[in-house]
């Protein structure tokens, strides 16, 4: 529409060198029209621009609530001391991918590294303690949910396990880094209600030092502060650009007020012509061809009002072609078309990813579904919408697998948690994460 200026200003030109030139009412009502012309071409200023980071790294709290965990060589207990400590960790890495799991006997999940944990989640979290202690369990289960490139486990616990071997074994084929948090001193003390002392276990401390580092817990956050540098410069270093967004301000409305001031000011307030142009502006009509296409939607012609919303390219017209192509069934169109559409609004960008997501899920091409549903995690991680897709992308891809293609060492089966609104899924051949 900005050709239509050529006419517009070599009328201008007539004007000046006329006597049209000196008659107000005209080049007030010229501006209008230029203003007009400028506003079709939807003018924008450039306020700024944020850059989201993609980090392929996820992080798994194991927190130990076994019985020997009551014993109070570290005040009150330690695992009233370990649910502190692990709260404020919960916090400080509310930029990275972390998931909880809490073990005695049995694991449980308590969240998942995708998910987005709220701080009052983390406030309203209680653990009782009992049971045993395996640490194998707790570790294949960490293995079996973490999926990014670097894998960090941090083991919250005094380390009391009878057999380690197997832990090392899968530390070593799985690749994860560890990160033992022993909450017990060398001294130990007695364990509630048994004849029997529960002390630290130096063997643990060993093994998290030949693949990772062991931190002292402490009555400052200095024990925290060493647990997030270490994290910090393992995630640091897969840290990606993911998107850059640009935010604009619309210019149409300042040049509407402007019009306005125009009009109200001059003579042009008695002139209905004038007026009519004046609200032309205001209305912005919508071309015949995104009209006729939200007509068609509406009464569910979805291949014709696709052809309509085409005759227009604007990104947001382009959406609602491929949205109607979707609508059709008409899968491989939409992509077509879904994937020329560039945008710097975050909302078109989100609502494109996701319909291309869904086309991926109706072919039955998860893996892609997949990898675009990973996109809109980390950039919209709390939209209940997206977190259900990608639940149920993820789980079929992952049951379609071959038992060799999954990640789980040990096989597990769990039951689910009377005390969690998250339980833990079956661990091993059907495991979905």
């Amino acid at each position: 529409f900005l050709w239509l200026l050529v006419p517009v200003i070599l009328l201008g030109i007539y004007a000046y060198r006329s006597k049209v030139k000196n008659r107000f009412e005209f080049w007030i009502a010229y501006i209008v029209v230029f203003l007009i012309i400028i506003s079709l071409g939807k003018p924008v200023l450039k306020t700024g621009e944020k850059t989201i980071y993609k980090k392929d790294t996820e992080i798994v709290i194991l927190l130990d609530h076994s019985l020997s965990m009551e014993v109070s060589d570290l005040k009150p207990t330690r695992l009233i001391f370990a649910l502190r400590k692990v709260k404020k960790l919960l916090k400080k890495l509310e930029d990275e991918k972390v998931g909880l799991i809490i073990f005695a006997e049995k694991p449980e999940v308590i969240f998942y590294p995708f998910e987005k944990i709220t701080e009052t989640d983390i406030e309203n979290l209680t653990i009782k303690g009992g049971g045993s202690t395996d640490i194998l369990s707790a570790f294949s289960v960490a293995n079996s949910v973490l999926t990014a490139k670097k894998r960090i486990v941090v083991l919250v616990s005094d380390g009391s396990d009878e057999d380690l071997s197997k832990v090392v074994d899968l530390i070593k084929q799985s690749g994860i880094k560890v990160v033992f948090y022993g909450v017990a001193t060398e001294k130990g003390g007695k364990v509630p209600g048994y004849n029997a002392l529960s002390r630290l276990n130096m063997e643990m401390v060993k093994i998290a030092q030949s693949n990772g580092i062991y931190v002292k817990p402490s009555q400052t956050d200095e024990d925290i502060s060493k647990i997030l540098s270490y994290i910090k410069n393992i995630s640091d270093k897969t840290k990606t650009v993911l998107l850059k967004m640009h935010y604009k301000t619309d210019l149409s409305p300042f040049l509407a007020l402007f019009s306005l001031g125009l009009i109200t000011a001059g003579f042009l307030l008695r002139r209905f012509g004038s007026v009519f142009i004046f609200l032309i502006f205001l209305s912005y009509p919508s071309y015949s061809g995104e009209i006729k296409g939200y007509f068609y939607y509406a009464v569910g012609k979805y291949k014709e009002a696709a052809s309509e919303f085409l005759q227009e390219k604007d990104p947001e017209n382009m959406y609602n072609a491929g949205l109607s192509y979707y609508k059709a069934g008409m899968y491989l169109n939409a992509l077509s078309v879904l994937k020329k559409v560039k945008t710097d609004d975050p909302d078109l960008k989100k609502k494109v990813l996701y319909t291309q997501s869904l086309c991926y899920l109706a072919q039955k091409k998860y893996k892609k579904a997949e990898k675009l549903l990973s996109q809109l995690i980390e950039l919209y991680p709390t939209e209940e919408r997206i977190r259900k897709l990608y639940r149920f992308v993820n789980m079929v891809y992952n049951l379609r697998q071959k038992p060799e293609e999954k990640k789980t060492i040990v096989k597990i089966k769990e039951k689910k948690s009377k005390h969690f609104k998250t339980a833990p899924m079956e661990i091993g051949e059907k495991n979905p994460w």
